[in-house]
């Protein structure tokens, strides 16, 4: 199930302006988008019998398997994406992600649709007949701090942001967890991260694709596929939605070179990194202790040896 860039997943600027632009009559597909559904069966091939595998061993009832798949895929997905990408564009993924998280859990608790209401009352205000894109955005921003930060009626007299606070802190609260390991370590703080945010997407997805599944009967293997399938491509499409476009490109070409060798490894039962860590560590030792024509037949270590030897160390 592909996210619709509208509502609670609009892409935004400037915090939350860009929902403000104009709207172009036609829109090129994004390429990183169309390859989106290649990836969600790559996803799958690598992950899903797995996940089976370990909720059959924890015997989770049948009635809750495709909420507990739901949950648990959408956990695996986004901690795959996150350990791929560098520490500052996960920095900017996370804070973008919350924004998409927290206006999504407003619309649906208030029955509104924050980013159009948004749009709407900046064209009312200010109108849509700017000299350039310069004067456009310094109105945008003008007005996005004024309005993202006024109380309003249709939010029970709250701010939009006093209420993303909110929902952020929620978040935050989804997982107690007292570190197993005892360090406060960053490791352990990113996998609670992907964890809460995993029951923030379950909340607001799993029930509309429950029920778009519903509709077509077909056997428990078949449907797990799907299910794990949607909510991959739904997160996979997502990333896109809330990432900058000139970061989106080289984050996904990361991502897309883990999956090669996740499946790689799978396929042919191995472990390729491993094998190339061995294989760098043997040459390694091979070269420093092979002679050199350039050292006068020497290897590196022994002439490193002879040259502390010369100085007396």
């Amino acid at each position: 199930m592909a996210v619709k860039k509208t509502k609670e997943s609009k892409p935004k600027e400037s915090k939350k302006a860009k929902a403000a632009e104009p709207e172009q009559s036609s829109v090129p597909e994004n390429p990183v988008l169309s390859k989106n559904p290649i990836r969600a069966l790559m996803f799958k091939d690598a992950m899903l019998q797995e996940i089976v595998d370990g909720l059959k061993a924890e015997q989770v009832p049948k009635e809750d398997m495709d909420e507990v798949l739901f949950l648990t895929a959408a956990n695996a997905v986004l901690e795959r994406i996150g350990l791929n990408l560098p520490e500052d564009l996960s920095y900017i993924f996370k804070e973008n992600l919350d924004d998409y998280l927290s206006i999504a859990l407003i619309n649906k608790e208030h029955e509104v649709d924050l980013l159009s209401l948004f749009r709407d009352q900046f064209l009312e205000s200010q109108g849509d007949d700017f000299n350039d894109e310069r004067e456009l955005m310094e109105a945008l921003v003008a007005f996005e701090d004024q309005w993202w930060g006024s109380p309003k009626d249709f939010l029970g007299g709250a701010s939009p942001n006093g209420l993303m606070d909110q929902a952020r802190e929620k978040m935050d609260s989804v997982i107690e967890h007292e570190d197993e390991c005892g360090c406060g370590c960053e490791e352990c703080g990113d996998e609670d991260y992907w964890a809460s945010r995993s029951y923030i997407i379950r909340d607001l997805w799993f029930s509309s694709i429950e029920e778009s599944m519903a509709k077509e009967s077909m056997p428990s293997p078949q449907k797990r596929e799907r299910l794990f399938i949607s909510v991959a491509n739904a997160l996979l499409d997502l990333v896109v939605n809330v990432m900058p476009d000139f970061m989106s490109e080289d984050m996904y070409q990361g991502l897309d070179h883990n999956l090669e060798l996740t499946l790689v490894n799978k396929e042919n039962k191995v472990d390729v990194l491993e094998m190339f860590e061995s294989a760098l560590a043997k040459f390694e030792d091979e070269w420093w202790n092979s002679g050199l024509k350039e050292l006068g037949g020497k290897s590196p270590d022994q002439a490193m040896q002879a040259m502390g030897r010369k100085y007396g160390l």
